[in-house]
């Protein structure tokens, strides 16, 4: 049996690769890809054998495979034998250029099917599919994060909807980590996934904490932290897979204290000093289960808890480093959000705290008011679906009054209506992030949605979709931006739209709008010449969703050959 210690030692890679496996866009689907039980079914060759097939696509493997096996030692920590510890450290190698790694290979190559060029693959990836199962999987419900650089993925990925990735996915332990410069960083337009999952394989004696996650992995998206600081945060679960084709995950029935019982009885086995510590580092971080998040974060999302565990965890939990406070779907009473109201009297590290899917309700949103007034860290509110209505915008009212250090406020699916809009918005709001789609808003809202767009300075993204504010509210609110200069993302999707002329005329005169999102609305044909010269003369606008329109597939297709702007139709 094999494990490393140092295993690149004096063996230097080039200082450019900057670990991009880590920003490798996942490929996803909804179709099951039967061709990867070829993999399994075929014979398991040794590590010599397999890489022969792509030497002329990876010059120098072969020399890169006998300076790993030199530096491998033996024990049977991790009941790996010298080819399969040999197959793992191959695949996260970095080379330079990133696109001659052999991580980056596999992926684009299952991204093309199965062709003669995937059976290149075959045997290596037998050998690395056996090698990764042999590893114990975190555990439940762990948090792992992957991100991608220079785009917003936000789009291909809908609330609610199931998908699988097919390629390996290489995930990190820790949000800090992942947010380092050499990462994911903090600028520029990223896409961040926190993912919950059962079956990801920790690498070993990864120093970045790496975690892969398998082709095949079945999750559903949970909801989405939409563009903030040019940075999108998808939630998504990992589900068991739909078919039994693809690479199985090991199963989350294996408990935390069995998971630690095999941990243990390898370490009995382990008689180097070196390999031991390693050994206890990897339990210290296992023990870490009975925790429900990291450090960082408190989450409690979907769970039903006891008046004496809420306590415990808010009054404990909070005093500590915990920056993200996540009470999602907890079924919070009145006496719980008294809790929640005290400790954030008094909480001097939360930036980020989710109430969504709660029946708040305008009393409990009153309870909220006074501590959220007061405080100074929290930068991002969730109240989506929490059952309130116009009452309940008074007192956000007076929370956004008083605290300009909130810049994300997520109001969807609530009953504000037309009033609550007059309640709620004022000049003194300086959110950059505002969420209000689905609150029974129509035309005459809008008359104060625009006033207070005409005067507003910070906001940067508005999402109202699901509000009927028909033509007439899409005029309204138009006029209020024509002097508006920091809006740049509006979505107004299932808005009961219908006149194209209107958003052309906007154009025409002044915008700074660089994305539209009219999904679902009723646009047709009748304006295909307007589109078409909107499209090709517009000089601003970056992206615009007309998807589910009455658009025909005719124009459909002409639309679509005009290259200036980035089109979903």
């Amino acid at each position: 049996m094999a494990t490393a210690e140092n295993i690149f030692g004096d063996v230097e890679d080039d200082d450019d690769t900057n670990d991009s496996r880590y920003f490798d866009i996942p490929y996803a689907d909804t179709e099951d890809k039967s061709y990867f039980s070829s993999i399994l079914n075929s014979p398991l060759l040794i590590i010599e054998e397999t890489i022969k097939p792509f030497e002329h696509l990876v010059d120098d493997v072969a020399t890169k495979l006998y300076l790993i096996k030199q530096q491998l030692i033996v024990n049977d920590l991790y009941e790996l034998t010298l080819d399969e510890l040999s197959a793992i450290h191959l695949y996260i190698w970095e080379r330079s250029p990133f696109t001659t790694s052999i991580s980056y290979l596999i992926n684009e190559t299952i991204r093309r099917g199965f062709t003669d060029e995937f059976r290149t693959w075959t045997p290596y990836l037998n050998l690395l599919f056996t090698s990764l199962n042999k590893l114990l999987p975190i555990e439940p419900h762990s948090i792992v994060y992957s991100g991608v650089r220079s785009c917003n993925l936000s789009s291909q990925y809908k609330d609610n909807e199931i998908y699988t990735w097919w390629t390996f996915t290489t995930c990190l332990r820790s949000i800090d980590q992942i947010k380092l410069p050499h990462y994911l960083g903090k600028s520029g337009l990223r896409t961040l996934f926190k993912i919950e999952c059962y079956s990801g394989k920790q690498v070993p004696f990864s120093d970045e904490d790496e975690v892969i996650l398998m082709p095949g992995f079945h999750f559903q998206v949970i909801g989405q932290l939409p563009l903030l600081d040019d940075l999108t945060t998808i939630f998504i679960r990992e589900i068991p897979p739909s078919s039994n084709e693809i690479f199985q995950p090991i199963s989350s029935n294996m408990t935390q204290s069995e998971s630690r019982e095999q941990v243990l009885s390898s370490v009995k086995k382990i008689k180097s000093r070196k390999t031991f510590k390693h050994a206890a580092n990897r339990i210290r971080k296992m023990s870490k289960a009975i925790h429900f998040c990291s450090n960082h974060i408190l989450d409690l999302s979907g769970r039903k808890c006891s008046m004496d565990f809420f306590k415990f965890n808010l009054n404990e939990r909070l005093t500590e480093d915990v920056t993200i406070l996540n009470l999602s779907k907890t079924s919070l009473t009145k006496e719980k959000i008294k809790i929640i109201a005290q400790v954030l009297q008094a909480n001097s590290t939360l930036i980020e705290l989710n109430l969504s899917y709660n029946s708040i309700g305008n009393f409990g949103c009153s309870l909220l008011t006074h501590p959220l007034q007061k405080n100074r860290k929290l930068i991002t509110l969730n109240l989506y679906n929490t059952k309130l209505s116009s009452d309940a915008a008074q007192d956000l009212s007076k929370i956004l009054m008083f605290n300009h250090h909130l810049q994300s406020l997520h109001l969807g699916v609530n009953a504000l209506s037309n009033l609550g809009m007059k309640y709620l918005l004022n000049d003194q709001i300086q959110l950059q992030y505002l969420n209000i789609c689905c609150n029974r808003i129509n035309q005459h809202g809008c008359i104060h949605l625009a006033q207070f767009l005409e005067h507003n300075r910070t906001l940067k993204q508005l999402d109202i979709g699901g509000n009927p504010i028909e033509d007439n509210g899409m005029k309204i609110i138009f006029n209020g931006l024509i002097n508006n200069e920091t809006l740049i993302d509006l979505r107004m999707w299932h808005c009961q739209i219908t006149d194209f002329q209107i958003i052309y005329n906007l154009f025409e005169t002044h915008s700074t709008l660089k994305q539209l999102d009219f999904e679902g609305n009723q646009i047709t044909d009748v304006h295909t010449q307007l589109l078409i010269s909107f499209l090709e003369n517009n000089k601003t606008l970056e992206r615009i969703n007309l998807s589910h329109n009455r658009i025909s597939d005719k124009v459909k297709e002409t639309l679509q050959l005009t290259n200036n702007i980035s089109l979903v139709i």
